[in-house]
């Protein structure tokens, strides 16, 4: 009975911990510390001068200055009921940059209190695409939507 409770902990632990892929952590360094990366929604909006551009295997959204880009190749289209678009948190593309320098900043203060560092290291951030894992949400004419998990590409830095 031991042996059985044992090998149903350790297969669950397996299963749960599975989940995650390397691409859902990021660090600021080479060998650092790694953070999951907070999954963000964007409903894209046609009628809000949004535009949907695609090429190749890849679509290209443009959003408010922000392109974001789903490479079919490395990753896939999910279908959901438009019931569950009120369970989402969807952002304004426009506050991306924005949150994305806030969630930098609180992560750059862990690893300093972590480095038991007196002065703080000045990482200059190249660009803030890397620190989040998004989905573009996009409206069937089925009432069902479309979500995309993009790779942020551009954002005005």
């Amino acid at each position: 009975m031991r042996k059985i409770f044992c090998l149903l902990l350790i297969s669950t632990s397996f299963v749960m911990f599975s989940q995650s892929k390397e691409d859902d952590f990021f660090s600021f360094y080479k060998g650092g510390n790694k953070y999951k990366k907070p999954v963000k929604y964007v409903f894209f909006n046609a009628a809000h001068g949004y535009e949907k551009k695609e090429a190749n295997d890849k679509i290209y959204f443009y959003m408010s200055g922000q392109t974001f880009v789903f490479n079919s190749k490395a990753h896939k289209i999910d279908t959901l009921a438009i019931n569950n678009l009120k369970k989402y948190e969807l952002e304004n593309p426009e506050n991306l940059q924005k949150k994305a320098s806030e969630f930098y900043k609180e992560k750059k203060t862990i690893e300093e209190k972590r480095m038991n560092l007196k002065r703080p290291i000045m990482y200059p951030p190249t660009d803030f695409c890397k620190y989040f894992r998004i989905f573009v949400l996009e409206k069937t004419d089925q009432n069902t939507l479309l979500q995309y998990e993009v790779d942020w590409q551009y954002n005005k830095f």
